[in-house]
Order: structure tokens, then sequence, then C-alpha cells
């Protein structure tokens, strides 16, 4: 096996103007080879080795990252609002970051079978999963724990973090026989009717039913939900 990558990327940085500071990166990426994995081929073909290029399976075309740090400085270089004579925003920062990923590759199936599917539809890895997108949030402050002469001087950062702010249900996997992250398509399925009046037999049929359809929710197909975080950071 042996894959190739090639791309492209741009960057635009804003150096901190005022307050802000901003980075925009666009990348644009092909990744193909014969296969993604040492598995890749395995009971593909009892020819030999195939050596058609595809889409690998991290291939990922297209993605944007846009980082926006907005922050105030202290003593002469802060501009920030004052209550009663004192900087109460001094050495305080908002950072938010904005990312969109287009969808990895994967390869449709025809037939349904349990949490799974055979047989290829179109080209091996020839569908996309859909575009996922994030943002990610962090408010921090600064303080000087020491005298400013201090020849060691002890500083803490108290930093709110929150990542999936949004709580985006991105789609990270799917059932290659329907392209849905909650079905299979196994139980509407002549196979899977089969199985639910085999079940039918047995006085199982709803069981058998429930069941099943719990199996399927699988978390993994979906990114992770929002999370805060909450901490301190003592640097000397």
């Amino acid at each position: 096996d042996f894959g190739t990558v090639k791309g492209f990327s741009f960057q635009y940085d804003l150096r901190r103007t005022n307050n802000i500071q901003l980075t925009a990166n666009y990348t644009l990426q092909f990744a193909d080879g014969t296969g993604s994995d040492a598995d890749s081929q395995r009971g593909l073909s009892s020819r030999g080795n195939l050596r058609n290029l595809f889409p690998l399976n991290f291939d990922e075309r297209h993605r944007i990252v846009t980082t926006i740090d907005y922050r105030y400085g202290s003593g002469a270089k802060y501009n920030g609002p004052t209550i009663a004579g004192k900087n109460i925003l001094s050495n305080t920062g908002l950072n938010m970051q904005v990312t969109a990923v287009s969808g990895r590759p994967y390869t449709a199936k025809v037939r349904a079978t349990p949490f799974n599917g055979t047989g290829t539809i179109g080209q091996i890895n020839g569908s996309r999963l859909p575009w996922n997108s994030t943002v990610n949030l962090r408010i921090d402050k600064s303080f000087l724990l020491t005298k400013p002469d201090a020849k060691v001087p002890l500083n803490m950062n108290i930093y709110f973090r929150v990542q999936n702010l949004l709580d985006q249900r991105n789609i990270v996997n799917i059932y290659p026989a329907t392209g849905s992250p909650s079905d299979d398509g196994y139980l509407i399925s002549g196979d899977g009717i089969a199985a639910i009046e085999q079940a039918e037999i047995r006085n199982l049929e709803q069981a058998f039913v429930d069941a099943y359809n719990w199996r399927m929710v699988n978390p993994n197909f979906f990114s992770l939900p929002r999370r805060m975080y909450l901490g301190a950071i003592i640097d000397f």
C-alpha cells in the first residue's frame, strides 16, 4: 500500500491591533492511496492487490480555522473600564476558536446487515460524511501574586473554558447502508423482517425490536457534547 497527500494552506494573521488579534487558516487537502491501513484490502479481491487510488479514511478536503483573541493589557496599556479607579479587566482576555471541516469519506453499502452492510455502491470511500463545525471559548485573567520587583515573580492565571460552545451534534460516523448515524436499515430489510418473524414465534418480537434499537444508538457516531472547565495555572 502507499498513499499520497497533496495540499495547499493559506493563513492570514492580524497582529494585535488595539485589543484584538486574529488568525484565519484555510487548508485544501487531497489524501489518496491504495489503502488507509493494513487491513484495507483484506478479502477485497481474489486476483491480487488493487492499485487504484481512492480517498483515504482520514482525507479532509476542506478545513477552516479562525481564532479571535480580545484582550486587555495592564498599566499604561490598559484601555478598558474602571471602577473606583481600578482597572477591573486588567490582564483579562477572551479567546474564541471556530473550526469547520468537510466530512471524511466512507464506502456506501448496498445491503444492510446488523450494524453494518455488504456490497459496495460506487467506488471505495466514494461517499462523504456531512460537514462538522465547532466553537470553543476561553475566558481568563492573570494575577501577579508577588511584588512587581520580586526576584522570582509568581503568576496565576484563572480560566473558564468551554468546548463545543454551541453544543453541536456533529456526525462523525454512520451506518454505511443508509448513511444515517441512527438507523442501519436492517430491521426494514428482508433479513431483518425474517428475524422479527422468528422472534414473534417465541413471543419476543417487541423485545427484539426494542433491544435492537437500543443497540443502534451509538454515541461514538457523534462528537462530544458541550464541556466546561474551570481551572487555574500557576507559573514562576
